[in-house]
């Protein structure tokens, strides 16, 4: 990309053919303030220095982007929202569904800034226009405020809009805001992984041999039977870790982790629950345990209970209901994060937090929410945005579920997604109890070996809201799947990722692609590797292909 900077000039992003994409320019630089950029492949980077000292409070930075034409673009207007394509323009219109509660549980502010910043859309904003597809987001996020987009003053602008007021101490840089721009979807998700990278600090970690990805099973009733029927369950299908979410130590938001165990109301129902008792059968099978913790409890009491689960062998905790956006919180995350990974804790993180790719910072983080995902039960043609939107930001939870009659898309569709989606940790089965699950299926065979960790990734082909199709590598073994959209498709894959060799390969696919409703079933066949491989899909659908 050919790129001009100049302080308080316009950058001229140049797209894949030479084309102008887009103006970026700042109307006014804070006092004692100069510009730091970057150059990367396809992508302009830059963040704000204050050199000397002193206290230095920003309420808005004010950087402007102009794309010439009221485009296509896929906002949300909070981290668990819906991806619906707008125009840039009606970005202003955008307000949080109504049942979004700014209130967890009536249990403290839960600081939702789509309540607070109506007319906004969430950080990374991806772009359609003619000839390309750009991303427009910010990077390095650890202890300022983030960025979320409004419509400009005029068709075709936007600009950033601060999630409150920032306070540094000088010398001090803020995150990277960045433009990524690319030919397509799928070259874009291709790039955005080597951006973070390369916009985020080198590892805080020295020895990072305890983080270990890994498939999960949450425990879905807190019984000790159901704990240790998961674990064994676990044990039996190449998974890695049980998850025991909130009700461990009673009411979520007021209860005290470091007295694990059930609410009165829940035991005099004659529930039982052992918590110890899981943690040992978990030990002696092999089995890691992560556990879920409020924001409340971690507020009170934070390093106390982090301290606890190592005691007790825990080897990852579930932060949740935290607060997202502002300066304070943000920090307050990124604490949390360090003083896990101070003590060989894993995280994941949960309700409206995104990552900015400070997972290469703390690679302990195995995975973030900040999605919507099997929890609210989206839409096929959502699915299929999310890989080149969401996840552009990294890792996701998205809770992938297996014949639950609230999942709008097929059993093939659903295989698909840890496959397509990106996450440490995989929380499969999320709302199904061992009892319920058909270890026999062959489809499952699928989630079974399917890895924890990859090394090469490749995106096929993609349309955001239509289709995606990503190719991960393990060793010598390719993983491939596809999820689609609305409308039935015919999948046309090029094999050459393959390289040289005799190939066989083993086919999940819809079992009738012209399935209108339900779930469908999953056909498992093994078939011939041509150069090209067509595979039929079912409208909401997918595949997944294991090649060996």
């Amino acid at each position: 990309m050919n790129t001009a900077f100049a302080l308080l000039a316009a950058v001229a992003v140049l797209g894949p053919s030479g084309e102008k994409v887009c103006d970026v320019t700042l109307p006014a630089l804070p006092q004692g303030a100069r510009i730091e950029t970057t150059n990367l492949e396809n992508a302009v980077a830059w963040r704000i220095r204050f050199d000397g000292d002193g206290e230095r409070r920003i309420a808005d930075e004010g950087w402007a982007f102009d794309f010439g034409a009221d485009l296509r673009c896929w906002p949300v207007s909070h981290a668990q929202g819906e991806y619906v394509p707008k125009t840039l323009s009606t970005i202003s219109q955008m307000a949080p569904r109504p049942d979004f509660a700014p209130v967890a549980a009536g249990i403290g502010e839960m600081h939702n800034y789509a309540t607070h910043f109506p007319g906004t859309a969430e950080s990374p904003l991806v772009v359609e226009g003619p000839g390309f597809v750009a991303a427009i987001g910010d990077a390095g996020c650890l202890d300022y405020a983030r960025i979320r987009f409004a419509s400009g003053e005029k068709p075709g602008t936007v600009k950033t809009v601060l999630e409150g007021e920032a306070v540094v101490k000088a010398p001090y840089v803020t995150p990277w805001r960045y433009i990524h721009v690319a030919k397509d979807a799928a070259a874009l998700a291709n790039a955005q992984p080597t951006l973070m990278d390369a916009l985020n600090a080198p590892s805080r970690i020295a020895d990072m041999s305890w983080i270990k990805p890994g498939k999960v099973l949450r425990v879905a009733k807190l019984d000790t039977d159901c704990g240790k029927a998961a674990v064994d369950f676990v044990k039996r299908n190449n998974m890695q870790y049980i998850e025991l979410d909130c009700g461990w130590y009673g009411q979520e938001h007021i209860g005290d982790p470091l007295k694990p165990g059930l609410a009165p109301e829940r035991v005099a129902k004659g529930e039982k629950f052992d918590l110890f008792e899981i943690l040992r059968y978990a030990k002696e099978k092999d089995v890691g345990v992560i556990l879920y913790v409020n924001r409340e409890p971690l507020k009170k009491n934070r390093d106390a209970i982090l301290d606890q689960l190592v005691k007790w062998g825990v080897k990852g905790v579930k932060y949740g209901f935290v607060n997202v956006g502002n300066q304070e919180w943000r920090k307050w995350v990124t604490d949390a994060i360090a003083a896990a990974a101070d003590r060989e804790l894993l995280v994941d993180i949960h309700d409206e937090y995104r990552l900015t790719g400070i997972q290469k910072t703390y690679p302990n983080v195995m995975t973030v929410e900040g999605i919507c995902g099997n929890e609210e039960m989206p839409n096929a043609a959502h699915d299929c945005a999310l890989p080149f939107t969401r996840f552009l930001d990294g890792p996701g939870d998205y809770t992938p579920c297996w014949n639950n009659g609230r999942v709008k898309n097929t059993l093939a569709h659903q295989l698909a997604l840890p496959c397509v989606y990106t996450s440490g940790w995989q929380f499969l089965f999320w709302y199904s109890r061992p009892d319920q699950i058909p270890e026999k299926d062959p489809a499952l065979d699928f989630w079974r070996e399917l890895p924890s960790s990859f090394d090469e990734t490749r995106f096929l082909q993609g349309e955001i809201g239509k289709f995606a199709v990503v190719a991960r590598r393990k060793g010598r073994m390719w993983y491939v799947a596809g999820i689609n959209g609305l409308e039935r498709r015919a999948f046309t894959i090029d094999t050459s990722f393959l390289g040289a060799g005799e190939w066989k390969c083993r086919l999940f696919r819809d079992a009738d692609p012209a399935i209108e409703s339900g779930l469908g079933k999953v056909t498992v066949e093994s078939v011939p590797v041509a150069p090209v491989m067509t595979v039929e899909a079912a409208a909401r659908g997918g595949f997944a292909a294991i090649f060996e």
